[in-house]
């Protein structure tokens, strides 16, 4: 990691008409992605790379409707004391891992530079709260984008499942809460009624994060059950969020960065395919450096994702700090694998031999557990971007 300030940069603004005596920032949201994936550690002295194992269920594969009569001894072996019994097959289910690391750093800032800015003690404050925004903003898109990863996809209005979104045919329907109910009975079918966001008079409640403008489509279409939208017991894990009521048995998360995409035929794109996510915010230039910006094209995108969440899907399992080793003491942090931004300055006989120049560094550090993808699903579903009710939009 290369961490040497080769340039220093005067980030903070010095007074050359007169300033406000405040000093303003903007703000980001939270979604409830920090809530809901669970969190781990990874294991020590196992390597990088690891294999989950997953013991699949038994069955017999019949439907029980051909049994046998029982015999009486009668001079020749009995199926009543020594049955025949039918083999059983059963086995087990490898998917493997490994530790990922992403790492941001600041420009290198000098304190000299510092001594003249304005309200500097201010500006350096919401500087600091704006790189901790910006780590939970880091994690929520790579839980995002994990989740997306490990688990089926869907389309609106078909049922065929893929396992990558390149695979994926563009749909042309919106999401519906009839196809929303078929997957929540496949998927409790499956085994996610163990474990649930909660419970309906003892039916699972699974969870639907999406956007508010998904949400608000689904109720104003469903009026009946808009009517019917009941009070559950929902768990520990999302009480938090406010959430209280179900909806045609999901709860309801809005995340208002949601996953969108343009479909651009012929891209070839060695990573999504012709799937190109629409990123929420825009960089511009402003009075000093950049300022990141609302996407008007994040705003229109033609195409979402919305997850069926259940919280066994993965584990995020972070980095720990050690082992001491005794005669090899090393400095060694949990914020060096969290995200966590911290200051740094290491003093250099030419680069810093005064220690006055420093700058911010975080550094992410876990890998993606997989511990029961089958019990999520994603469906990229089709949009209707501006839908204010007094222009007809169709599904397709």
């Amino acid at each position: 990691m290369a961490i040497t300030c080769s340039t220093v940069n005067d980030l903070f603004s010095r007074e050359t008409n007169r300033f406000s005596v405040d000093v303003h920032e903007r703000y980001s949201v939270d979604g409830p992605w920090g809530r809901l994936v669970r969190v781990g550690k990874f294991p020590q002295g196992l390597g990088t790379t690891l294999t989950e194992i997953t013991v699949e269920r038994v069955l017999s594969g019949s439907f029980e409707n051909s049994w046998a009569d029982v015999g009486t001894s009668g001079g020749s072996s009995s199926n009543g004391c020594v049955p025949a019994p039918a083999d059983l097959s059963f086995g087990q289910t490898y998917r493997t891992w490994n530790l990922k690391t992403q790492s941001y750093q600041t420009p290198c800032i000098c304190l000299d530079d510092l001594k003249t800015s304005f309200e500097i003690e201010s500006q350096i404050a919401k500087t600091v709260e704006q790189l901790t925004q910006l780590t939970k903003t880091v994690l929520d898109n790579r839980r995002r984008a994990e989740y997306l990863r490990l688990v089926n996809k869907v389309t609106a209005g078909y049922n065929t499942e893929y396992t990558s979104l390149a695979s994926v045919i563009p749909p042309t329907y919106q999401l519906a809460q009839d196809q929303l109910d078929e997957l929540r009975v496949r998927l409790i079918r499956d085994g996610a009624g163990h474990n649930a966001l909660g419970k309906e008079n003892g039916v699972p409640v699974l969870g639907l994060i999406t956007s508010p403008e998904t949400s608000r489509q689904l109720l104003r279409n469903n009026a009946e059950l808009r009517q019917d939208i009941r009070y559950a017991t929902p768990s520990e894990l999302i009480a938090p969020l406010g959430v209280e009521r179900s909806f045609g048995g999901f709860y309801h998360m809005i995340d208002l960065e949601v996953p969108r995409f343009n479909y651009v035929v012929g891209t070839n794109d060695p990573v999504s395919g012709n799937w190109v996510q629409v990123y929420p915010f825009v960089s511009n230039s402003t009075n000093k450096g950049i300022t990141w910006d609302a996407n008007p094209a994040y705003n229109t995108a033609p195409y979402e994702a919305a997850y069926i969440f259940h919280p066994d899907v993965y584990e995020e399992a972070v980095q720990q700090v050690g082992p001491n080793i005794p005669g090899a003491a090393f400095d060694d942090y949990p914020y060096y694998y969290s995200g966590q931004f911290f200051w740094l300055n290491i003093r250099d006989a030419v680069s810093n031999p005064l220690g006055k120049i420093g700058r911010w560094l975080a550094i992410f550090q876990n890998g993606t557990r997989p511990i029961a993808p089958y019990l999520g699903r994603v469906i990229i579903h089709k949009r209707c971007a501006n839908d204010f009710g007094s222009v007809a939009c169709t599904n397709s």
